[in-house]
């Protein structure tokens, strides 16, 4: 089983919304898919129910041994699930980022997805390398960086490609970065092609996801609506919904994601 952290060390690079959609597409792809709300502000639910502080989730799972399949929530897809962050007491917060911050909570809680036949588990993190992200980060087998196309937001990818060679200096089977996705990109804009450049002048180009996700009034609207965007429009989803396709794409093939061989009838189209 693979488990993803969307993860930042910058705040607003479009993270949630990068967790959910993501987690949509790869569902909508055929694969048994968590999306999991790891931020104790719980960002994931927030932009999905205006009620999501009122559901029980990661904190109900870990912290009090609710059984994983209570507190998993079904969707309209019944290859997603989703682990909302839960209903955290204010004066409890900061006891329970500390506690996620060493990775060793989430070990059983992984064990059960896994037993359940996920294929991967996305966790929508805080920002910041610190508590449940540090966790998290030392926990699960990839992470995937939200990037702004912004000349500030360079340095903190730096510091956190900084972190990630840390820690598999200190554990090599600790998380591999499995990319960098542009966030508010527009291709036309000069300042975003010399960000490209710039990335990938750093990076291996391979680390830089082809997919670029665009400032878009749509990622609004559907957060609005409390759904992912391949939803809102009814079966006319906006273009932005077509980019987190083409980000799964990429993915599956950075993590090895192979559908196996089926041996399906050929149906013809015309009839």
């Amino acid at each position: 089983m693979i488990t993803l952290a969307i993860s930042s060390l910058k705040g607003g690079v479009g993270k949630s919304t990068c967790a959910i959609n993501l987690a949509f597409s790869l569902a909508k792809r055929g694969w048994k898919t968590l999306l999991v709300d790891a931020d104790p502000q719980g960002s994931v639910g927030l932009s999905l129910s205006p009620s999501a502080q009122a559901y029980i989730g990661l904190y109900e799972i870990v912290a009090s041994g609710v059984p994983f399949e209570q507190a998993a929530l079904k969707t309209k897809l019944d290859t997603l699930k989703i682990v909302m962050a839960g209903k955290i007491p204010s004066q409890e917060i900061s006891k329970w980022c500390a506690s996620l911050q060493d990775g060793t909570r989430l070990a059983p809680f992984f064990k059960t997805a896994a037993e359940g036949g996920y294929d991967i588990v996305i966790l929508d993190t805080p920002s910041g390398l610190h508590g449940p992200t540090e966790g998290i980060l030392r926990s699960c087998t990839h992470v995937l960086v939200p990037q702004q196309c912004e000349p500030l937001a360079l340095r903190s990818l730096m510091m956190t490609v900084d972190f990630l060679n840390q820690l598999q200096t200190e554990n090599e089977e600790a998380c591999s970065l499995v990319g960098v996705v542009l966030t508010m990109a527009d291709p036309d804009v000069e300042d975003t092609k010399k960000i490209v450049e710039e990335i990938k002048r750093v990076l291996p180009p391979e680390l830089v996801f082809q997919a670029m996700l665009p400032r878009d009034s749509a990622v609004i609207h559907a957060s609005m609506k409390g759904m992912p965007l391949g939803l809102i429009r009814g079966g006319a989803p906006p273009p932005i919904a077509l980019v987190f396709d083409q980000l799964a794409a990429e993915l599956e093939a950075k993590l090895d994601l192979v559908v196996p061989p089926q041996s399906d009838e050929y149906v013809s189209l015309v009839v």
